[in-house]
């Protein structure tokens, strides 16, 4: 229920008092807090203040505002998002072991035309700039996890996110405007995996595999992240459809949802890009 003078809820208010704390800021003042939220002072102090004493803030003794550890807590224990990282990790691991690059686990949010990150290993040393951090959102149809995911989705699912590309993109000359962005998903549905260089960081090129979980519904994507001068598919794609072949058994799959074979394909056809 609206009990403010602009309309909000209680719920809505909250969600952007936590939402105020990102990796760049996560110690806030009351002050950057209202600011962040778009909150008065008063408000977003009381909001905090009350998040605070529930222990899903924690409050400095200086006043400052960080996020409590019953907000971790709270998700580690009951988040099915946590299942999937935990269950996924130790095939990251393998993977990063193979090829010594990034490697990432996503799911998607069609709704929102986004991907969001769970997990993630780091290639140190590697000049590579990654955006694809872990708790980071970026576009669906930017990133290859993003276009793994999507072309295995149910096909009502698939043409909304088709929608919000259309409302976000108005030229047909990107990479997703919607005629390219079927043909892309077709392809990715012929090779079982995703193959994007140059979009987000144009030194890059990112590989991504689609992981299935019970009645083989796509729930993620495995990605590897690696300098376009390096590029190597002959190297990445063997480790990294084996990988998403077993976290999918391990998430519950009925049946292998894809394997050797479909890699075989691309490379017979070529990457979709």
């Amino acid at each position: 229920m609206a009990n403010s003078s602009t309309g909000d809820s209680v719920i809505h208010r909250v969600a952007r008092i936590l939402e105020a704390f990102t990796r760049e800021h996560p110690v806030l003042t009351p002050a950057e807090l209202a600011r962040a939220a778009g909150l008065s002072t008063s408000t977003a102090h009381r909001l905090a203040t009350g998040l605070a004493a529930e222990g899903l803030l924690a409050r400095a003794e200086d006043g400052r505002f960080s996020v409590g550890a019953r907000m971790w807590e709270l998700a580690a224990r009951s988040n099915p998002l946590e299942d999937f990282r935990r269950r996924g990790l130790p095939f990251l691991e393998g993977i990063h072991a193979a090829v010594r690059q990034h490697v990432s686990l996503a799911v998607a949010d069609v709704e929102s035309g986004t991907v969001l990150y769970v997990e993630r290993l780091e290639q140190h040393g590697n000049a590579v700039r990654n955006l694809g951090e872990v708790a980071a959102r970026l576009s669906l149809t930017e990133t290859s996890p993003g276009l793994a995911i999507l072309a295995h989705e149910a096909p009502p699912a698939r043409e909304r996110a088709l929608a919000v590309v259309r409302e976000g993109h108005s030229g047909e000359g990107t990479h997703d405007a919607a005629p390219h962005l079927r043909a892309t998903l077709a392809e990715v549905r012929h090779t079982g995996y995703a193959r994007l260089a140059g979009v987000l960081v144009e030194e890059n090129v990112g590989y991504a595999v689609p992981v299935f979980g019970p009645g083989n519904a796509v729930i993620g994507a495995i990605s590897v992240v690696m300098p376009l001068a390096e590029d190597r598919p002959e190297l990445v794609l063997p480790v990294l459809v084996a990988a998403g072949r077993g976290l999918s058994r391990a998430m519950g799959a009925e049946r292998r949802p894809y394997g050797e074979r479909a890699w075989l394909r691309g490379q017979r056809t070529g990457p979709a890009s």
